[in-house]
């Protein structure tokens, strides 16, 4: 992998208040290095790049990484050039926060929550191109199922056939156990399929995503099997148009706060507000749910819109013992406004 990557986050050092970062995070290594890395700690400093691995990874690592490769063990020799040091503080436990502290104990640690945040959030050409196929894969796999659709058919028959389906076409696994939601189990945004089967006249809930190279798919898809409920076939248009009057806002220049403002406002003008119940959006990339975020306490709401940032736009509305509704497309900021994915 070439070591650009490596080479603008180094350059970023340089103006940071501290000499070295530490990343232990498998899916930050990943995106460093290109190695796939159960363990492995990359240290980088303003004068170089060591990638520590145990045993199992040496060979490998020495053979594709993009940087100096050692042995995980000697990683205290690397401390001897530096003085301040700052660490993944949303990745690393409290025991590994006293594993540092024990293994560098001359070293001011300095916590710094999701450190690549700020890079990884522009998706470089390559990427786009990644999300794009998985987008393309996920959208596959949800007509495939969607066409399996009959009186009997578990939830938990549908999800297995979406993973069957998906690895066959190429995914690697999937981005989250599948979300298929029959009759009122649709209400709870986070349900996951079971034995409940689906029978005449219900509503379908689809949250689907698959992994392509490395990069996540995700999209949300109502299916009305039979006859619609009334009150969720409102809601269902509620919600369509909602998240496809927040689309079209999308463009570089915009707070992405305002998105959500628009969500819930226009959800709250047909009295659904309470029925809104989670975040309208998240990024992402090699995480299925990465920077940034939009949840109901707020999350990344003063951040600047710039091309190049994909992120999910999912307004739902859930009424607990009948059903719930949740659409969801992924968009990526063009220089010019946006593209649906």
């Amino acid at each position: 992998m070439d070591d650009a990557r490596i080479r603008k986050v180094v350059g970023w050092l340089q103006s940071q208040p501290f000499d070295a970062l530490c990343i232990d995070d498998p899916i930050d290594l990943l995106y460093l290095t290109g190695l796939s890395l159960s363990l492995g700690r990359l240290l980088l400093t303003r004068g170089g790049v060591s990638l520590f691995v145990d045993g199992r990874y040496i060979a490998y690592a020495k053979k594709n990484a993009p940087c100096a490769v050692a042995d995980l063990e000697d990683d205290r020799k690397f401390a001897q050039r530096i003085k301040k040091m700052a660490f993944d503080s949303a990745f690393v436990s409290y025991e590994g926060y006293e594993g540092l502290k024990k293994k560098f104990p001359e070293l001011e640690l300095t916590p710094l929550p999701h450190p690549l945040k700020h890079f990884r959030v522009i998706k470089e050409p390559q990427e786009i191109a990644l999300l794009k196929k998985a987008a393309r894969l996920t959208r596959e796999g949800f007509e495939h199922i969607a066409s399996l659709l009959k009186e009997g058919i578990s939830e938990e028959e549908l999800a297995v056939e979406f993973e069957c389906f998906c690895r066959k076409k190429g995914a690697s696994h999937l981005s989250f156990l599948p979300i298929i939601a029959f009759g009122e189990n649709s209400a709870y945004p986070h349900h996951r399929a079971g034995k409940t089967t689906l029978k005449k006249d219900s509503i379908v809930l689809f949250d689907l995503g698959a992994v392509v190279d490395g990069y996540a798919g995700d999209m949300t898809r109502i299916v009305f099997f039979g006859k619609a409920d009334p009150q969720l076939k409102k809601d269902y248009d509620l919600v369509y148009a909602t998240q496809k009057k927040v689309i079209a806002k999308v463009k570089p220049g915009i707070r992405f706060g305002e998105l959500d403002q628009i969500a819930r406002e226009e959800i709250a003008k047909h009295g659904c507000k309470e029925l809104f119940t989670h975040g309208l959006s998240h990024g992402i990339g090699l995480d299925v749910h990465e920077y940034p975020r939009l949840k109901i306490t707020g999350g990344d709401v003063d951040l600047i819109l710039e091309p190049g940032m994909a992120f999910s736009v999912e307004p739902g509305v859930y009424r607990p013992g009948l059903g719930g509704i949740r659409y969801e497309d992924i968009v990526l900021v063009t220089k010019t406004g946006h593209e649906e994915l």
